[in-house]
């Protein structure tokens, strides 16, 4: 009995001093593997977008967007069509001359399986984005923002914006 105590005692010591070994990554491509990326065309989709939105070339900031786009911003209770929400942009930025500066924002697109038909082929896309913003007189103010893109196919089909409109 006590070889065997002694045995079991032994093993345990043995396995409780051992490194556990490391996980590698892998690239499981099939349809139920999660993924995310900082680079690949659904980033560079994104990085499009807001510096089209940033430079106030509108044509471009729509072409990155699907033509059933929506675009709810902080505490919106309805989602806005993009096409909508790109006029606002437009006429905002007509009249207060702002100058806007999107620095360097950090982009990720996150894939996740999924069983609910609605969001089959959707990726999320995460920016957080520090802006700078000049006015006509020079006064600067910054405005830390997240945006959550919902992609497919290769087009922004929803965009969710949160930040501080004070």
């Amino acid at each position: 009995m006590k070889k065997t105590f002694f045995l079991a005692l032994f093993a345990t010591i043995l396995f409780a001093c051992s490194t556990p070994s490391e996980k590698t990554a892998t690239t499981d491509t099939a349809a139920s593997a999660s993924s995310c990326v900082k680079e690949g065309p659904d980033v560079d989709l994104m990085k499009k977008a807001i510096t089209a939105y940033a430079s106030g070339d509108w044509a471009t900031a729509a072409s990155c967007f699907s033509d059933t786009a929506t675009s709810s911003h902080n505490n919106d209770t309805v989602a806005m069509k993009m096409s909508d929400r790109i006029e606002l942009f437009k006429k905002q930025r007509e009249s207060t001359g702002v100058v806007v500066d999107a620095g360097t924002p950090n982009l990720e697109v996150v894939t996740v399986p999924t069983t609910n038909e609605l969001y089959k082929g959707i990726k999320w896309g995460h920016a957080w984005i520090n802006f700078k913003n000049t006015s006509k007189t020079g006064a600067v103010s910054t405005s830390l923002t997240f945006v959550s893109f919902a992609i497919k196919e290769g087009k922004i089909i929803h965009e969710q914006v949160i930040y501080d409109a004070k």
